[in-house]
């Protein structure tokens, strides 16, 4: 008898365990929109407007059309933005509405995360991809996720311009 109690303990407690970072890799990005796929797979998104951005040149902002990703759960989404280099999505940016359940939500899903003292904003880091969450303003959330692939794709690029110069010689 105890030891059916001491296996039923353990079995509810591997239950209720928090997810760690691994679990931000296999989700792979926000509802169904991935890192580093092509945008062009989303009918909810739409081209807005050519960007500067210090690591990717010539990358492309893209918001959400009218009718799509406008909530999470109850959670009203103000605004969705994807930044996209050479078609492939590198950064996804929202903002909804601030709701504590949102931030446990997120703790539930991927673990405990670190907090960043200079930035204000709470950093979940997996193998692919890093989330940022903070607050945006009063009644606002920012939720930023990031492509360690597409960083990674764009440094190897930087190499072999680098490596055809030097074998231009």
């Amino acid at each position: 008898m105890a030891l059916r109690f001491l296996l039923a303990l353990i079995f509810v407690n591997h239950i209720t365990v928090a997810q760690d970072a691994s679990e931000l890799d296999k989700r792979n990005g926000f509802k169904d929109i991935k890192m580093a796929s092509n945008v062009s797979a989303y009918e909810g998104l739409e081209f807005k407007k050519d960007i500067d951005d210090d690591t990717f040149p010539d990358a492309k902002l893209y918001i959400a059309k009218k009718g799509h990703y406008e909530s999470i759960g109850t959670l009203k989404i103000y605004d969705l933005e994807v930044k996209v280099y050479n078609d492939s999505i590198f950064e996804i940016r929202v903002i909804t509405e601030k709701d504590p359940n949102l931030y446990k939500g997120l703790k539930k899903a991927f673990g405990e995360p670190k907090f960043g003292y200079r930035t204000g904003y709470y950093h979940w880091t997996g193998e692919q991809l890093g989330l940022a969450y903070g607050s945006y303003s009063n009644n606002k959330i920012e939720m930023v996720y990031t492509s360690y692939v597409m960083n990674k794709k764009r440094k190897e690029e930087k190499k072999q311009v680098v490596e055809d110069i030097v074998d231009d010689f």
